[in-house]
């Protein structure tokens, strides 16, 4: 897990690092990732996830945390390292989504397992159905902000 902060140091401004306690880097850690996005995520804590890294056959399920239409938040049992391009299947009640391309843009160990940062990637040439499945991602979207 210290892991996790040392990058999160890096990631931050020079001018907000003041002398502090670790609660307060984590507070700033949060919001500085929540400004850079374009859209906040939505709580997504009963979706069923699984990834497939690219060019292997096995799956690695997991639990998403968070979610919108340009990318998920996830804790998964083993780590993906960051830039590793992935298919993405996700269930949520009745709504499924199969091989969605992303590529990871964080992983970081937490209590339990790997907490890692999923950005979708629709435009890119491995994706099939692109109108499809960016249409899904958005009605996926507006589901969980019904329910928040």
């Amino acid at each position: 897990m210290i892991r996790g902060y040392c990058r999160i140091l890096q990631l931050l401004p020079t001018s907000r690092l003041q002398t502090g306690s670790l609660t307060t880097i984590t507070s700033m850690a949060h919001s500085t990732f929540a400004e850079r996005r374009a859209l906040p995520r939505l709580p997504a804590e009963h979706m069923l996830v699984r990834v497939r890294r690219k060019g292997r056959i096995g799956r690695i399920e997991g639990i998403a945390k968070d979610y919108n239409r340009h990318g998920i938040g996830l804790v998964l049992d083993k780590p993906i390292p960051k830039d590793t391009t992935v298919y993405i299947s996700m269930a949520s009640g009745e709504e499924r989504l199969e091989n969605v391309i992303g590529v990871v843009h964080n992983c970081l160990a937490v209590d339990g397992g790997y907490r890692c940062g999923i950005q979708f990637r629709t435009t890119s040439h491995l994706q099939m159905d692109r109108c499809a499945i960016e249409q899904a991602l958005t009605q996926l979207e507006q589901t969980f902000a019904a329910q928040a």
